[in-house]
């Protein structure tokens, strides 16, 4: 079991002026956009060189907490058994997630989202 690599995910109320924002004042690039059916975007890829930034519309935390830390791990199954036999909180199991990756998720004590992930988002069509 291998952990890849680490990829910021943030919050935003308005995902689209965010990455219309990052592209056009901090010159980032390579925005893929998830919509839903009102063409709001409401999931999305952008990229700080070769950093990629994981950017949700799904508004902002009531608490504040609007950044998610995404690991990437080669068995996010082997890693979970890890984390639930080490965690002092119960920790729900992976599930494959509709847009490609199977992930799981666990709060830590100072309240940051540590996402676990095995594979990449699948490009919408």
């Amino acid at each position: 079991m291998a952990i890849e690599s680490l990829s910021p995910y943030l919050r935003y109320d308005d995902a689209d002026a965010a990455l219309d924002w990052m592209e056009r004042v901090l010159g980032f690039t390579g925005a893929v956009r998830w919509r839903d059916d009102s063409g709001r975007t409401f999931e999305a890829d952008i990229y700080a060189g070769p950093a990629k930034i994981g950017v949700s519309g799904g508004g902002t935390s009531d608490d504040g907490k609007n950044a998610i830390l995404i690991v990437h791990v080669d068995d996010v199954d082997a890693h979970f058994e890890q984390v639930r036999a080490a965690a002092d909180t119960e920790v729900a199991p992976p599930m494959d997630q509709p847009y490609g990756p199977r992930t799981f998720t666990i709060t830590d004590p100072w309240g940051y989202q540590w996402s676990f992930w095995q594979g990449e988002a699948t490009p919408p069509e």
